[in-house]
C-alpha cells in the first residue's frame, strides 16, 4: 500500500508540472501569434523555451532556435546572448554537455561586450556546470569561482547561494571535507536569509555529503531527509530522485540493505518518469550492488546489464567505471573468474585514464590562484570597470569632497562611539534580564514538578488508600450480610471491580506524574516505560530507537525532555489521527537530537495559529530553557516531524 501511494504521489508531481506548463505555454503561444512587436516576441520565445524545458525538450529547443534567429535578424545583442543561453540550457537538459558548453561560451562573449554583470555571472555558472559534468574539474572550478566573485560584488544573495552549492559539488567529488562544510554552511545561511527553498535543499544535500565523508551516516540521513522534504515542496523530480538515491546509499553504509533497496527503487521510478537517462543508469548499478550483497545474482545481473548499456550509450565514464567494478564483484562471487578479471581490468584501465592527474592538488591550487587565472574574459570585464571608475574620478573635485568626507568621518566616529557605549550598557542589561528569565523559568519548572509530585502522592496515598479501604469494607460487609441472591452477588462483584479499576487508574496516573522510572533509571528507560503503556492502546504503534546514549544526562535536561516528549505524543493522540509514530534519540559529540515522526494528518506550518496554543508554547519555552532548538516540519496529509536539538 505504501509503495502504491508513493507511485501515485510521483505521478501527481509529474502531472502538476505538465498541466502548469501546458496552461502557461498555451497562453504564450496565443500571445506570440497575435503580437507584432519583435522585442516582445523575443521575450515570449524565451519564456516558451523555459516552460517547455520541463516537459518537452525538443519543442523547448525549437523555440530557443527561433529566438536566436529573430534576435540576429534585428541585431538585438541582449537576445542574441539570451538565445544562445537558452539553446545551451535545452542541450544541457538532454545531457549534451559538450554542445551546450559551446553555446554558453558564445553567450558569454556577447554578454562581456554588453557588460551586464548578472548575465555574465550566469554564463560563467552554466559553463562551470557543463565542465563539471564532463569531468573537467579544474576549468569548472575556475568558472564557478568567477561567477561567485561577481554575484558577491553585486550582492545577489540568491545566486550566490546557488553558486556556492555548485562549488560544493566539485569539492564533494574530491572529498575535500573542510571546503564542502565551509561552502555548504555559507550557502544554507544565505538561502535561509532569502528563503530560497531550492538552495536550502541543495545545501542540506552537500552537508549530508560532508557527514558521509566523515563517516557519520546517521547525521547524513537526517540532513538528506530534510532536503527531501524541501524537494517535495518544490516538486523537483530530479532533486527528489537524487535525495532518495543518497538516502539509500547511506543506509547501505550502516548495513540496512532492505531500506536501501526501497529508496533506490523509488529513485529509479522518479528517473524513469522524468526520462533522466543518466540517473537511470546510475540507479540500476546501485540496485544491482544491493542484490549482489544479498546473493540474488539473477536480479543483480539484470540491473547491471541495463546500467552498462545506458552508461556506454551516454558516454558516462565515471558511472561506467562503477559498473565494471560491480560486474567484477558479481562474476567473482559466481565463480566466473575469467569474466571477473576482464571487468576488473576494464575498471583499472578506465580509472587510470580518468584520474591520470592528481586532482586534489589542482583543486587546492585553484582556490588560491583563481583570481590570476581569469584570462581574457575576466580582464575585459575588469578593464570596463576601471574605465568607468577613472572617468568618475576625473570629474570629481578632490579638495571639496575631501573636506566633506572628513566632516562626515568625524560625525560618524562620534556616532559610533556613542552607539558603542549604548550597546555595552544594553548588553549588560540584556544579560541581567536573561539571567533573571532563566532563574524564573527554572523556578516555574521546579514548581511544576513539585506540584506534580504532590498531586501524585496525594492521589496514591489519599484517594488510592481510601479506595483500597472501601474495597476491604465492602468485602467485610459481604461476609457479614451473607449475600446469597445471584443478582446481589453480581451487583456486589461489579462494585468491587469498579473499585479495583479506580485503584489501578489512580496508581497509573500517579506513576506517570511522579516519573519514578525517570528518577531511578534515566530518560531512555522512562520513555520506553511510557511508550509501552501507550502501545497497549489499539490503533497506534510507537517505535523507539536510540544511538550513542550510554550514560545519564543532566537531571534537569532529562526531566524537560521527558515532559516535552509526553506533550508531543499526547498532541499526536489528540489531533494527528496517526497509526505509526517513530521516536529517535541520537547522541553526537556535543549535541543530543530527538526526532519524532508520525504519519498523521499533518498541519500547515505557515499558519501562526498552530503555534499559539499552550501546548506548543510550553514545548518551545522548556526547550529554550535548556538552550535547545525545536523545529516543526509538517505538510497536510503527509504527517509531522518534530526535531529537537539540545547542546550537551
Amino acid at each position: 500500500m505504501i509503495k502504491i501511494k508513493f507511485l501515485l504521489l510521483l505521478c501527481f508531481f509529474v502531472l502538476v508540472k505538465i498541466l502548469t506548463a501546458q496552461i502557461n505555454t498555451d497562453s504564450l503561444i496565443l500571445e506570440l501569434k497575435n503580437n507584432h512587436n519583435d522585442t516582445i516576441k523575443l521575450q515570449l520565445l524565451s519564456d516558451l523555451n523555459w516552460y517547455l524545458g520541463r516537459v518537452d525538450l525538443e519543442k523547448s529547443l525549437k523555440y530557443a532556435e527561433d529566438e536566436l534567429a529573430l534576435a540576429k535578424k534585428i541585431n538585438n545583442q541582449k537576445y542574441i546572448a539570451q538565445g544562445l543561453n537558452d539553446i545551451g540550457i535545452s542541450l544541457l537538459k538532454q545531457s549534451k554537455f559538450k554542445e551546450s558548453l559551446a553555446f554558453q561560451q558564445q553567450a558569454l562573449q556577447v554578454r562581456l561586450k554588453i557588460g551586464n554583470k548578472s548575465d555574465i555571472a550566469s554564463s560563467y555558472s552554466k559553463i562551470g556546470y557543463c565542465l563539471s559534468e564532463m569531468d573537467e574539474f579544474k576549468d569548472a572550478l575556475a568558472a564557478q569561482l568567477l561567477a561567485l566573485k561577481i554575484y558577491k560584488e553585486i550582492d545577489d544573495k540568491k545566486y550566490t547561494a546557488y553558486t556556492l552549492n555548485n562549488i560544493c559539488n566539485l569539492y564533494t567529488n574530491l572529498k575535500n571535507y573542510k571546503k564542502v562544510l565551509e561552502y555548504a554552511q555559507e550557502s544554507y545561511k544565505l538561502a535561509t536569509l532569502v528563503n530560497d527553498v531550492y538552495s536550502k535543499a541543495s545545501a542540506l544535500n552537500f552537508l549530508s555529503s560532508y557527514y558521509e565523508l566523515k563517516g557519520d551516516f546517521l547525521q547524513a540521513i537526517k540532513n538528506e531527509k530534510l532536503a527531501l522534504l524541501y524537494f517535495y515542496e518544490l516538486a523537483d523530480s530530479s532533486g527528489i530522485g537524487a535525495a532518495l538515491n543518497n538516502i539509500g546509499y547511506y543506509y547501505r553504509q550502516i548495513y540496512n540493505d532492505k531500506i536501501a533497496l526501497d529508496y533506490f527503487l523509488k529513485a529509479l521510478k522518479i528517473a524513469e518518469l522524468t526520462r533522466d537517462i543518466n540517473s537511470i543508469g546510475l540507479f540500476h548499478n546501485n540496485i544491482g550492488n544491493v542484490y549482489i550483497s544479498n546473493n540474488d545474482y539473477t536480479n543483480a545481473a539484470y540491473h547491471l546489464k541495463l546500467a552498462q548499456k545506458i552508461c556506454t550509450e551516454q558516454g558516462m565514464e565515471s558511472s561506467l567505471l562503477l559498473v565494471y567494478k560491480s560486474f567484477g564483484d558479481l562474476y567473482a562471487l559466481t565463480g566466473k573468474g575469467k569474466l571477473a578479471v576482464e571487468n576488473y581490468n576494464k575498471y583499472a584501465a578506465l580509472k587510470d585514464s580518468i584520474f591520470s592527474m592528481d586532482m586534489s592538488e589542482q583543486f587546492t591550487n585553484m582556490q588560491t590562484k583563481y583570481e590570476t587565472n581569469e584570462k581574457e574574459a575576466a580582464n575585459l570585464l575588469l578593464k570596463k570597470e576601471n574605465e568607468l571608475t577613472n572617468n568618475e574620478l576625473i570629474k570629481s573635485n578632490i579638495v571639496k569632497w575631501g573636506l566633506v568626507i572628513g566632516i562626515v568621518l568625524l560625525v560618524l566616529l562620534f556616532y559610533l562611539f556613542y552607539n558603542s557605549f549604548k550597546l555595552k550598557q544594553q548588553l549588560i542589561l540584556d544579560a541581567q534580564l536573561l539571567q533573571q528569565q532563566e532563574e524564573n523559568s527554572k523556578a516555574i519548572i521546579e514548581a511544576e514538578e513539585r506540584e506534580r509530585t504532590r498531586i501524585a502522592r496525594d492521589l496514591h496515598d489519599g484517594i488510592g488508600q481510601q479506595l483500597s479501604a472501601a474495597k476491604l469494607n465492602m468485602v467485610a460487609l459481604k461476609n457479614r450480610l451473607n449475600i446469597s441472591v445471584a443478582n446481589d452477588i453480581l451487583l456486589f462483584n461489579n462494585v468491587t471491580e469498579l473499585i479495583d479499576d479506580a485503584v489501578n487508574e489512580v496508581r497509573q496516573v500517579s506513576h506517570i506524574m511522579m516519573a519514578n522510572s525517570l528518577i531511578k533509571h534515566g530518560l531512555i528507560m522512562a520513555v520506553r516505560d511510557f511508550i509501552q503503556k501507550l502501545n497497549q492502546s489499539a490503533g497506534l504503534k510507537i517505535n523507539i530507537e536510540t544511538y550513542g546514549i550510554d550514560e545519564r544526562l543532566d537531571a534537569t535536561k532529562e526531566m524537560i525532555l521527558f515532559r516535552v516528549l509526553q506533550e508531543i505524543v499526547n498532541n499526536i493522540l489528540k489531533h494527528a489521527h496517526a497509526t505509526q509514530v517513530s521516536i529517535q534519540f541520537v547522541r553526537h559529540e556535543n549535541e543530543l537530537s530527538l526526532l519524532i515522526e508520525d504519519n498523521g494528518v499533518g498541519f500547515d506550518t505557515n499558519k501562526m495559529e498552530h503555534f499559539q496554543g499552550i501546548g506548543l508554547k510550553n514545548i518551545q519555552s522548556r526547550i529554550n530553557f535548556i538552550h535547545g532548538k525545536v523545529f516543526f516540519d509538517s505538510f497536510i496529509t503527509k504527517g509531522t516531524t518534530v526535531n529537537i536539538e539540545v547542546p550537551l
